[in-house]
Parts: C-alpha cells; sequence; structure tokens
C-alpha cells in the first residue's frame, strides 16, 4: 500500500502552528494557555462551515457517552473536543501531520479533555488500531485527499465495530 508522499503533509504543516495559534487567540482576547472551546472554533474546525457543520453532523447521530468513535483526519482536533464535550463520549483521532497531532494534544490538555480525546499520527490507508475498535466514525473533507477511495473505506470498515455508524462530509 502506498504512504501518501510529503506533498499533503508540507501543504499543511509548517512547523510553528501552535505558536501562531497562541498569538492568534491573544489577539483575540482569549487565554492561549486556558482556551474555551468557543474560542478554538474559529481555527480548530478546520473544515467548510467550521462549527457549524461539526454540529450538523453529530445531530446526524447523537453517540452515547460510552461509545469511542474515530476523527478521520482529525487535524488539531477540533470536531474531536467538540463530540467529547457535547456527548461526553471518548474520541480518538488520526491525522497524517505530526504536527496537528502534536498541537490537537496540547490544545486537548488546555481544555482538560485529555482523558477522553486522544490523537495518532497515522495514514487512514492503515491505521494502527485494532478490528471493531469503535462505535462509529466520521471524517470532515478528508476523502478528497485520498486516491485510494476503496482502500479508505476498506480501511474504516476494518476499525469500526459491525453495525457500527460512518458519517462522511466532504467538498
Amino acid at each position: 500500500m502506498a504512504t501518501p508522499g510529503p506533498g499533503i503533509v508540507g501543504h499543511y504543516s509548517r512547523g510553528d502552528l501552535l505558536r501562531r495559534l497562541d498569538a492568534a487567540l491573544a489577539d483575540d482576547g482569549a487565554d492561549p494557555l486556558h482556551p474555551s472551546l468557543e474560542a478554538l472554533a474559529p481555527y480548530d474546525q478546520f473544515h467548510g462551515r467550521g462549527l457549524e457543520a461539526t454540529a450538523e453532523l453529530a445531530a446526524c447521530v447523537r453517540p452515547a457517552a460510552a461509545e469511542h468513535l474515530l476523527d478521520i483526519g482529525s487535524g488539531i482536533g477540533g470536531p474531536a473536543r467538540w463530540f467529547a464535550r457535547h456527548f461526553g463520549c471518548r474520541v480518538t483521532g488520526i491525522d497524517l501531520t505530526d504536527e496537528f497531532c502534536d498541537v490537537a494534544r496540547q490544545l486537548t490538555k488546555r481544555v482538560g479533555l485529555q482523558t477522553q480525546v486522544d490523537f495518532h499520527a497515522g495514514d487512514a490507508l492503515a491505521m494502527p488500531f485494532e478490528a471493531g475498535l469503535f462505535d462509529g466514525a466520521y471524517s470532515m473533507n478528508v476523502s478528497m485527499n485520498i486516491a485510494d477511495k476503496a482502500a479508505f473505506y476498506c480501511e474504516i470498515h476494518r476499525v469500526l465495530k459491525p453495525g457500527a455508524w460512518l458519517l462522511l462530509s466532504d467538498v
């Protein structure tokens, strides 16, 4: 299975994301070390229509607190933290970009959700998770970056429990 080249990662990562985000939060009048989900929303809901789209997606499933969800292409973690805060569920994010996962972990700790939300750097075509682990999964504006759609959907199917749900949002 081919691993994506540096093109996608290089397109999204420059190495100074947390510093730039902290500066933007401070400029907005928020405490970068203790931001609210609302203060983060303009920055961490990195997909079309932002927080509005996340809330609409969540309204389709309304996960139970006992559920473990997978956020495929989690970016810096906005939707994962939103699902965890609003439903009390556990969320695991996976993203190809190491820097995004590092920033996602920092922001998750800053908002006090590190026991509910975790992030892993990895390829959505070869996820580092056991089969049948997740109760549901969602992906927002990710599959447009994946050429091998069949492999993508097969890998999602592998990590979902039988009868689990999948929500996709794409351009």
